[in-house]
């Protein structure tokens, strides 16, 4: 049986209709697809924050320079990947370097442990979606049955006094129904337990007959978020205070620049904005002709990713500067970010306006589109993998996804229990950390430095049929791996355990299970380089050797004129075959 270990594909039949891979429709589907899949909830709930944060405006300077030296060329570089070998990332990899093969089974690991906690995420958001359309909004009053003595409907006549927001506890006790410690699990919350679900047969009916079916679904999934971020926008700049919520977002602090954090939080936002290292982009870059120019879709695609980070902003903090001025507050003590803000101060704002049950509701649709894209190419991205590795179970693809989505489904089950929110902050927290980073600077050395920069790049050149710039080239080879070497420095100077609550830290086990995520996806490409190291035949240095680099295909070899005359030949002699 043919393992996903196979470093002599041929090539010169990876552009071939009949390769027996699926493609797309038309590169329309793939850009929506893409784009689709970069922008989620993290373009809405954490780049405002982070840059209203980090020195306003300021923080737009490491931003953008990440995001053109790190950000950019990873993301042409995962779709380079996938498109030239027309393979899943597991493949893909071990096409370029067999002692680092494993890279792709780290990054379906990462993506797997997230995508769990994603869709819980979604069920939340049905949850919100439902209650919308009660009148009035059940997170707008106290004296419910699920509100404590300390909610306090807070509004400007009442500024001195101190409470819990009706939208805190509607969320925490109502939705949630949180348990007060981690270590009380508490059993399943049976209404969320019946959204997981209904969220999940809604991503499986979008995926289970391939990228023909879910391209056509991101026609729509893709483009109601912009609508309504335009809709948000346009009435969120006509409310009192506005002006006051957008100057603090714009605000330049050029001090915080001097912050090593600054340049922390603007690399590791690149990272969750983008989607890099997750293995998406790989698997949807494989279903192209060879000859499509990856290196333009990736410009594109990070720039508008990274444009709608920014122009949410102004939606977000346009209605935090108006909640500020409803409540005699200041914007310092109304923003934040994550979950506490599209599911606690976000709603409470739409809720004051006129027409709320409307303004929620598609603010809340927009979160559903946001996220389902998100889900359905983790979901495609998992299946590929599997299929990849199993060739023989391509003809099942619908029931191999169907089993994933069961497994994943009840897994999820964990974060829906009254204590499962405990959980889901450690899946979000530990998922796609460190293990994620360390994977990112494991994927550019085997591309560039094992593999061979050069040689990658005359590949690209050679099939697209399009110049190479130097700016790739010396992105690649030395500043994004510096980069990412930063980061991680940052990650792990700068690392604290998981809080909760007003910061207090988990039990051990908290710890203890967060770590063991991130082992488990340094292992995806650690244990394979063990195994493969032991099984070759030859000395320790021939063994290296056979599993760092791999020889010309025969397609490069009798291209080897026109790559000279494009990039010249100075080129090391590569060792022999690995088997």
């Amino acid at each position: 049986e043919k393992k996903s270990i196979d470093v002599s594909i041929e090539e010169s039949q990876a552009d071939s209709v009949n390769d027996g891979r699926e493609s797309w429709d038309s590169k329309v589907d793939f850009m929506l697809s893409c784009i689709g899949y970069a922008v989620g909830f993290g373009n809405l709930w954490r780049f405002p924050y982070l840059c209203y944060n980090n020195g306003g405006g300021a923080f737009l300077v490491p931003y953008l320079m990440f995001l053109f030296i790190c950000g950019i060329p990873l993301v042409a570089m995962e779709l380079s990947l996938g498109q030239y070998f027309r393979q899943g990332p597991v493949n893909a990899f071990y096409s370029i370097c067999p002692l680092l093969g494993g890279t792709g089974y780290a990054m379906l690991i990462s993506l797997f442990l997230t995508g769990i906690c994603y869709v819980v995420i979604f069920a939340w958001v049905l949850f919100f979606l439902i209650a919308s359309f009660m009148n009035p909004l059940p997170w707008t009053t106290c004296g419910n049955s699920w509100n404590t003595i300390d909610c306090f409907a807070r509004n400007g006549t009442k500024t001195n006094m101190s409470g819990v927001s009706p939208s805190q506890e509607f969320f925490e006790h109502r939705v949630l129904q949180m348990t007060d410690h981690p270590n009380d699990f508490g059993p399943l919350n049976w209404e969320l337990t019946l959204l997981l679900i209904a969220a999940w047969v809604i991503i499986y009916l979008c995926v289970f007959k391939g990228i023909k079916w879910s391209g056509k679904v991101v026609y729509f999934t893709a483009t109601f978020p912009y609508l309504v971020l335009i809709i948000l926008f346009f009435r969120g700049i006509t409310l009192d205070g506005a002006g006051t919520g957008i100057g603090y977002y714009l605000r330049v602090d050029a001090d915080k620049l001097k912050q090593a954090r600054t340049w922390g939080n603007a690399g590791t936002q690149i990272f969750y904005s983008l989607g890099t290292v997750f293995g998406p982009l790989i698997t949807f870059a494989s279903y192209n002709k060879r000859s499509n120019n990856a290196l333009r879709d990736a410009t594109i695609i990070s720039l508008v990713n990274c444009g709608t980070s920014f122009f949410s902003g102004f939606v977000v903090f346009s209605v935090l500067g108006y909640i500020s001025k409803q409540q005699g507050l200041p914007v310092t003590e109304v923003v934040t970010q994550g979950p506490g803000l599209v599911f606690t101060v976000y709603p409470a704002g739409l809720a004051t306006l006129p027409g709320s049950n409307f303004w929620s509701i598609i603010f809340f649709m927009m979160l559903i589109t946001l996220g389902i894209d998100s889900a359905m190419a983790t979901t495609e991205g998992l299946s590929t993998g599997i299929l990849d590795f199993w060739p023989k179970l391509r003809p099942y693809k619908a029931w191999t996804t169907l089993a994933l989505s069961v497994v994943m489904l009840l897994l999820g089950l964990t974060c829906v229990t009254t204590g499962g929110f405990y959980i889901f902050n450690l899946f979000n927290w530990y998922s796609a950390g460190l293990g994620l980073f360390i994977t990112a600077l494991v994927e550019i050395v085997a591309v560039s430095y094992f593999y061979g920069g050069n040689r990658f790049i005359k590949n690209i050149s050679r099939v697209t049929n399009k110049r190479v710039w130097l700016y790739w080239k010396v992105c690649w080879y030395l500043l994004t791996p510096a980069m990412i070497l930063m980061v991680i420095l940052f990650s792990c100077i700068n690392y604290y355990p998981i809080v909760y609550g007003n910061d207090i830290p988990y039990p051990w086990w908290g710890e203890f299970m967060g770590w063991l995520m991130t082992i488990l996806i340094l292992s995806g490409f650690i244990v394979p380089a063990i195994y493969h190291l032991i099984k070759t035949q030859g000395t320790i240095k021939e063994r290296f050797l056979k599993l760092l680099f791999v020889p010309k295909t025969q397609e490069e070899l009798e291209n080897h004129d026109l790559g000279c005359a494009m990039d010249g030949c100075d080129e090391k002699v590569l060792p022999p075959p690995y088997k």
